[in-house]
């Protein structure tokens, strides 16, 4: 297995054993799979178990990169982010495999029917639906419970007058039914309504949560009516508001969500870690969820969080701003100066509080339960470095743990463009503020050993200087680059392993091995009476031992060996191919006719660099003072010409 996909299945050990989603991302950080789990924990590891014999989980090891998870606080929250997840996201293996399970939802035709149209088109009705179409009516829901949806409905029917019949049979009645008769639908059967659409605008703004504005709605109806002199009407509407303020006041009505553009926010810390959870919620609908991690803070909760919105949203396009910001903690006083920033941004009010009831509540819940999930994995994770530094340090027989660790590489191809690497680990995490790469100046050919005693000898010598050694200095290779390390340290005069706070080792890759030579009478083409084929441990080689330590496959110190050794020889593979890259650049510059060094110089200062000179344009080389329109296109076509 490779070390990422390794990494991922270490972490998903400590994933939260909770309800919610797991997000599957490929290595462009595309998502290509969500599911849903009542224990994210064992739901995630059975992926990696063999128990799950699905096509696409074969292909796992190739194609995963990351995991990401949303904690919810049940199942039925996770079954309703699953559906939303996969609406927004389209993951591409939930399309081939997706689940025929449907919530139900609320439709309402709002299209608007001539007045000759049949009386259901002029008369919608509320109706249950499994699935939405794209056919101009809305759509309200999902329900992930009938009797939620039900309960709704009964409401609805109960307070506002909208038919409850079919449309065949309101398409045919000739006499008003018995809800016409108690007070529940105006009979448009048989009778013109002139202001049924004021009752589904009320009915929309109902289910859109939008519940003061239906109120102010019904008002207006009320004091319409009265100033019309109709005040039977007018007590009607009158006696439906006070029928729904009391309905609201007893149930929790709102089951379709809060339609509104939101944003929570949610924080956890621990000690200088923090870590801030922000949940966008749009239309009524959990869209994603970011995370931001910090280290090293020891400044008060409400003062960071602060500083972090300020910064965040400032970024953060006009139109994209959301009307609410909720946090986990209050924010005192900052709360009116920050909606005050963002409200003048974007011309419309944005309120910022700490809720205390209601569905933004319940939303600050699960935000709150993945910060709190993410925060605990970083110190896990913490736990975990320490623990594969820890057995290292047991590998080698250190007698401390070896916190900073730096490794070279070199890299060259026939004898050119010698580069050599040195990558740094900080606490089991590489440090790219002390990455370094090396020019070699001194060595000509292909002498990797005195290529790696220039290197040696330059960091050890500033390291001296600086009184800045590592803990542990690693060379990728096998005895003989030890020896070169073991050199330069007697050379500057540096005390290692058991004489000092330094220590060296190197290392050597697997390889393939045979127990026996072929039998030399077989022919070659022949590979009957070859052994099997067998791969050699990775190996650390350390000073005065001749027999290499080797490290076990699956542990923790090979893991980390592993990681480093691999990101040195990276960064010595792309620092060697960018010097290698811009010589050919240079020597391609040197053969443009017309221009001698003077001018490839000052191509190369006007245009800042070979490779900006390669990819000009003709405008840009004529512009260039000393070379003229003519000498400049020259100079484009040639180039043009080895692209």
């Amino acid at each position: 297995m490779s070390i990422l996909f390794d990494s991922i299945v270490e972490r998903a050990k400590h994933f939260p054993a909770e309800p919610g989603c797991y997000l599957m991302k490929d290595r462009r950080g595309k998502i290509f799979y969500i599911g849903k789990a009542i224990n994210l924990k064992t739901r995630v590891r059975s992926y990696f178990s063999g128990q799950d014999n699905r096509p696409f989980v074969a292909w796992l090891e190739d194609i995963l990169a990351d995991i990401e998870i949303i904690v919810v606080r049940n199942n039925t929250e996770a079954l309703l982010l699953e559906q939303t997840l996969i609406q927004t996201h389209k993951p591409r293996f939930n399309i081939l495999l997706k689940d025929d399970k449907k919530f139900i939802l609320l439709r309402l035709n709002t299209k608007k029917a001539p007045a000759d149209a049949q009386k259901h088109a002029r008369y919608p009705r509320l109706e249950i639906v499994r699935q939405a179409k794209n056919d101009g009516a809305r759509y309200f829901g999902p329900y992930p419970k009938a009797f939620e949806l039900r309960e709704t409905l009964h409401l609805i029917n109960k307070h506002f007058y909208l038919r409850t019949c079919n449309d065949q049979v309101i398409d045919h009645r000739k006499q008003p039914c018995i809800q016409y008769q108690i007070g529940r639908c105006p009979a448009p059967c048989v009778q013109e309504i002139n202001n049924y659409q004021d009752e589904v605008d009320n009915v929309i703004c109902f289910l859109l949560g939008q519940t003061t504005l239906m109120e102010k709605r019904l008002q207006q109806q009320m004091w319409q009516a009265a100033q019309d002199e109709n005040y039977e009407h007018a007590a009607k509407i009158r006696d439906q508001l006070t029928a729904i303020q009391s309905s609201m006041a007893n149930q929790a009505v709102n089951k379709a969500g809060r339609y509104i553009n939101e944003d929570i926010i949610a924080t956890s810390r621990a000690g200088p870690l923090l870590e801030i959870v922000q949940i966008h919620v749009r239309q009524g609908r959990l869209l994603r969820t970011n995370h931001f991690s910090f280290d090293h803070q020891e400044f008060p909760t409400e003062e960071l969080v602060l500083s972090f919105l300020t910064q965040l949203y400032e970024e953060t396009e006009t139109h994209q701003l959301p009307d609410y910001i909720f946090t986990s903690i209050s924010l005192g006083a900052n709360e009116a100066f920050l909606s005050s920033v963002l409200s003048e941004r974007k011309n419309k009010i944005i309120h910022v509080k700490k809720p205390s009831r209601g569905k933004a509540k319940a939303l600050i819940e699960i935000a709150q339960k993945n910060a709190d999930t993410a925060i605990q994995d970083r110190l896990k994770n913490q736990e975990r470095k320490t623990a594969s530094l820890k057995a290292l340090q047991d590998c080698l027989s250190l007698p401390f743990l070896p916190k900073t660790i730096e490794c070279f590489d070199v890299s060259l191809f026939q004898g050119t463009d010698a580069v050599a690497s040195q990558i740094c680990f900080n606490n089991g995490e590489p440090n790219k503020s002390r990455y370094r790469k090396y020019n070699i100046k001194t060595v000509q050919g292909t002498d990797d050993f005195a290529m790696l005693y220039e290197t040696l000898s330059r960091r050890l010598k500033r390291g001296l200087k600086d009184n800045d050694l590592p803990d542990l200095l690693l060379v990728d290779g096998g005895k003989g680059q030890l020896s070169v390390a073991m050199a330069a340290c007697k050379d500057f005069g540096i005390p290692y392993n058991n004489q000092g706070h330094f220590y060296i080792a190197a290392i050597a890759k697997a390889r393939t091995q045979s127990d026996k030579k072929p039998n030399s009478s077989v022919p070659i083409e022949s590979t009957e009476n070859f052994n099997e084929i067998k791969h050699s441990s990775e190996r650390l080689f350390i000073p005065n031992v001749k027999d290499p330590i080797l490290l076990k496959t699956h542990t923790a110190e090979r893991y980390l060996i592993e990681r480093i050794r691999d990101e040195a020889h990276r960064f010595a593979i792309t620092a060697h191919r960018s010097k290698r890259k811009k010589r050919t650049l240079h020597s391609l510059l040197e053969k443009i006719p017309g221009i001698g060094k003077s001018r490839r110089q000052l191509l190369i200062k006007h245009l800042g660099s070979a490779d900006h000179v390669m990819h000009a344009s003709l405008e840009n080389i004529a512009q260039i003072p000393g070379i003229g329109p003519s000498l400049a296109k020259q100079i484009y076509e040639y180039l043009k010409s080895l692209q």
